[in-house]
């Protein structure tokens, strides 16, 4: 077989200029389609080399490096490149070797040799004119970027832009337009930043530039981040993070703005793997410059969980990487990263004039936000150390950022402000700067369309009110500690979440989810594995998952506030008492409103609480499992039930009987009280008990008009329970012209769309908790599980709710004092009273009490007191029915 250089000379230019054409075109697509340049520059490589053709050895090494880079392949992208320097040199091509010296510059700095790869574009620059040079300056402005020089990086970009524009290099004029919004954005003029992106976009959109599309997507999510818009950046990480993975990539970057926004919002889980999985990225990409980036925000996420080691190792890290790569800018982040993990293991280490030169630092560098944070750590430490002069000065330089900058900031400046005034004695002052952050933080978590991101947003909301909390128990003013502790929790159900018009493709992945977890219990009953089934559950959980927070809040759906007064609050109680709990520095105390009189009542160590409840759920299900001897229950069960009562009631109630008689009560838990099934306690027996997550949750469900006449009554029972059918046969027969769905006419559609408006919903069938997203929590129907998703897209939802299946009352907590789950989303939703378990319960032991239930709700009683009827007519020696009934509380208005 003839060789190239056997050919005629004819041939042999002609086979040339194939080469050069395919060299060419592997450069057009190194960028956009690596793996595809990759296949065209190898079976060029060897062919142009034989021939001697350098200059077109150089673009094919050139186009072989560049695909390497996008491949996050940096050790082979820099073999490449230098070998197109080679070529470029042996060819006497000028402009080959600049333009190869300029894509080696941009693998140097991906290695994290800035210098060495901004000395690279000075030597190629010389070799390049027009619009080669023009993409020289736009690959120098990066470098200068990545080394701190934004003035001069912008030069470079006003300089190069209008050339590329001209020229129609649509490619390089998008990332020059997407380099030149990041420094806008740094400098917060944020209108330019999305000028410039939307610009980019629209250019890659246009001539199919789908990976650097995704670059401008990714950008755009950034910026709106940085606005504080989560919903929207959130939609535009989605968008990239769908581009990426369409060409196969992995981006870490991308990993780390989603975990940082995760961490805004404080869905701290999620954000900590997320953090994890960037840093494996970055490791297994070596991509070495970025890595410490990763190391510091898994810093921040391990701090906040708590994780004071993995905190500190991190950031020790990151403070390694970051001086190794010579950015001071970081590195002033990852030593204060450090540093409050150093605080956070060992409070009494805290040195406030550290705290201080950290702050001194961040803001030298530009970075105002953290620390701002720095100064107010630095205010703590000397507050908590007895030196008032020292903290003012801190406190004081901390809130002059109160009136100007993103939402977080405002309200730590506020919180500043408030412990400032605090320790100067203003204590009305100090309130005053307390209620201004916490204004600050509702009106941000009202633009937010997801209760999921309300309640996890509002940590800063809950530290600002637990000080206003903290204020009125040192002033014994109780009327204060109620507004107070009002301000702290649920708040996120004080709004109704976003609802999709409509929204097919929402509606299309809940009924994907519903089958696919439906055929996953039919695999597992026949014995097979289900493992790719259970894996297309986690992808479209996350689809339904992140197509909820990507909602913005309604127009005009802002949070419904009460009056300033707490009168207000407490109208309606009529003859009942109003009791709410709250626990500050590890002691439980308690507002009381009786006859409206307002009382604070000190109750104890808060600790005593989660330690005697713990054993509460265990017992009622051995006293409902009717296998166990009797013997057993009454002797284990039924002993460790009646110390565990008599210890919660002598701490919670006992000490309040002066003020709260015998009339029914409303009962505003914290904490781990959330699950208490009230009824076992000896001062809740037979009197009407009424459980809320919040006074302003109570008050709106009390106040909610009653269903029109004509509105229907909804009786369900789901597969896989007898007792369920029994059940709801025995209510439906109790309520004339009610709807009964049973059997296969139990599907999640059919019982959404009787429901939507119902005055009554009796649904019996399985629950199922859900602690790592408590918005997946469900109860299954006929077709599958419906979930709290599905719940927040009724427009209507049922006026009366009676939940027979496993747990269904009891929340998550999150954030503090915010409650998330199935009943949660009821209440939040528009529900006014909810009658469910908070603890699981056997099927068939429930129907006693349900038929008692209702069979009281009939006679004209109210449903907390129908409750507490059909409970106390149990005969105490059934104790599988009595069990089952004690876990039912009776939520909301009551």
């Amino acid at each position: 077989m003839a060789s190239v250089r056997d050919l005629p000379t004819g041939t042999m230019a002609a086979a040339e200029a194939d080469l050069q054409a395919s060299a060419v075109r592997a450069l057009q697509l190194a960028r956009l389609r690596p793996t595809d340049a990759r296949a065209i520059g190898e079976s060029v490589l060897e062919p142009a080399r034989r021939s001697g053709a350098w200059e077109v050895v150089s673009m094919v090494e050139r186009a072989l490096g560049i695909a390497a880079m996008n491949l996050s392949e940096i050790e082979a992208a820099l073999t490449h490149l230098r070998a197109a320097v080679a070529a470029g040199r042996r060819a006497g091509a000028r402009h080959a070797v600049g333009e190869a010296r300029m894509s080696l510059a941009s693998a140097l700095v991906l290695r994290g040799q800035a210098g060495h790869a901004l000395r690279e574009m000075e030597a190629a620059l010389p070799d390049l004119e027009g619009v080669q040079a023009a993409r020289a300056r736009v690959q120098r402005a990066a470098i200068l970027q990545e080394l701190g020089r934004d003035d001069a990086a912008l030069d470079e970009l006003r300089r190069g832009l209008p050339v590329l524009r001209q020229a129609g290099e649509v490619e390089w004029a998008a990332r020059a337009l997407s380099n030149r919004s990041l420094i806008h954005a740094g400098r917060r003029a944020f209108a330019a930043a999305e000028a410039d992106l939307m610009d980019a976009r629209r250019l890659c959109l246009d001539h199919d530039l789908d990976l650097l599309a995704a670059f401008a997507e990714q950008n755009l999510g950034w910026v709106k981040a940085s606005r504080g818009d989560v919903p929207a950046s959130l939609r535009h990480y989605d968008a990239a993070d769908e581009r990426y993975r369409r060409h196969g990539l992995v981006e870490a970057s991308l990993l780390v703005d989603r975990a940082e926004v995760l961490l805004s919002v404080r869905l701290l889980d999620e954000a900590r793997a997320t953090a994890e999985a960037a840093v494996d990225a970055y490791r297994r990409q070596k991509r070495n410059v970025h890595l410490p980036e990763a190391q510091l925000l898994l810093s921040t996420v391990a701090l906040v969980q708590g994780d004071t080691v993995v905190a500190g190792d991190s950031a020790i890290a990151a403070i390694r990487g970051f001086r190794r790569l010579g950015r001071t800018n970081s590195l002033a982040l990852a030593r204060y990263a450090h540093l409050q993990a150093v605080v956070a293991a060992d409070p009494d280490s805290g040195d406030p004039a550290r705290a201080a030169r950290v702050s001194d630092e961040l803001a030298a560098v530009g970075w105002k936000i953290p620390a701002l944070e720095a100064r107010v750590l630095a205010g703590r430490i000397a507050l908590g150390q007895g030196r008032r002069a020292t903290a003012a000065k801190h406190l004081s330089m901390a809130s002059r950022a109160r009136f100007a900058g993103p939402a977080d900031a405002r309200a730590r400046a506020w919180l500043a402000e408030g412990l400032l005034r605090r320790a100067d004695g203003r204590r009305s002052a100090a309130l005053s700067a307390l209620r201004a952050g916490l204004r600050v933080v509702q009106d941000h978590q009202a633009t937010l369309g997801a209760t999921e991101l309300r309640a996890h947003v509002s940590v800063l909301r809950g530290a600002l009110a637990r000080w206003g909390l903290r204020m009125a128990l040192e002033d014994h003013d109780p009327r204060r500690a109620l507004w107070w502790a009002e301000r702290g929790r649920a708040s996120a159900l004080q709004t109704r979440p976003a609802q999709p018009p409509e929204n097919p493709e929402l509606a299309r992945d809940l009924a994907d989810l519903r089958s696919t977890v439906a055929e996953i219990e039919q695999t597992r009953s026949e014995g097979r594995s289900a493992d790719a089934l259970v894996q297309r559950q986690v992808l479209l959980e996350r689809r339904v998952r992140d197509r909820c927070r990507t909602l913005n809040a309604a127009a005009g759906d802002q949070p419904r506030r009460l009056g300033e007064s707490v009168a207000d609050l407490i109208a309606p109680l009529g003859d009942a008492a109003l009791v709410e709990y709250v626990e500050v520095d590890g002691h439980v105390h308690a507002v009381t409103v009786a006859d409206g009189r307002v009382r604070l009542h000190a109750l104890g160590a808060a600790d005593a609480v989660p330690q005697t409840l713990a054993h509460v759920p265990f017992a009622l299900h051995r006293l409902a499992e009717r296998r166990v001897a009797r013997a057993g229950r009454e002797a284990a069960a039924a002993a460790v039930l009646r110390r565990a009562a008599t210890v919660i009631d002598d701490l919670l109630l006992r000490p309040l009987q002066r003020e709260v008689g015998d009339r029914p009560l409303i009962v505003v838990p914290t904490g781990a009280l959330q699950s208490l099934p009230w009824s076992l306690l000896p001062s809740c027996r037979g009197r009407p008990t009424t459980v809320s997550p919040s006074a302003t949750i109570w008050h709106q469900a009390v106040t909610r008009p009653p269903p029109s006449a004509q509105a229907s009554v909804v009786v369900v029972a789901g597969p896989g329970l007898p007792g369920a059918v029994t059940e709801a046969a025995a209510v439906a027969e109790l309520h004339p012209h009610a709807t009964l769905l049973s059997g296969h006419a139990a599907t999640a559609s059919a019982v959404t769309a009787c429901v939507d408006g119902a005055a009554l919903l009796h649904l019996a069938a399985h629950g199922n908790v859900r602690s790592d997203n408590a918005l997946f929590s469900s109860v299954t129907l006929a077709d599958g599980p419906l979930t709290v998703y599905e719940l927040e897209r009724l427009t209507r939802a049922p006026h009366h709710v009676v939940l027979a299946a496993c747990d269904t009352g009891r929340p998550h907590m999150v954030a503090g004092e915010e409650v998330l789950g199935f009943g949660a989303a009821l209440l939040g939703g528009g529900t006014a009273t909810l009658v469910a378990p908070v603890v699981p319960v056997p099927d068939a032991a429930t129907v006693p009490l349900m038929r008692a239930y209702h069979e009281f709700l009939r006679a004209g009683r109210a449903p907390c007191e129908a409750l507490a009827a059909a409970q106390a007519d149990l005969d105490p020696e059934d104790t599988v029915s009595w069990a089952a009934a004690a876990a039912f509380i009776c939520l909301g208005a009551g």
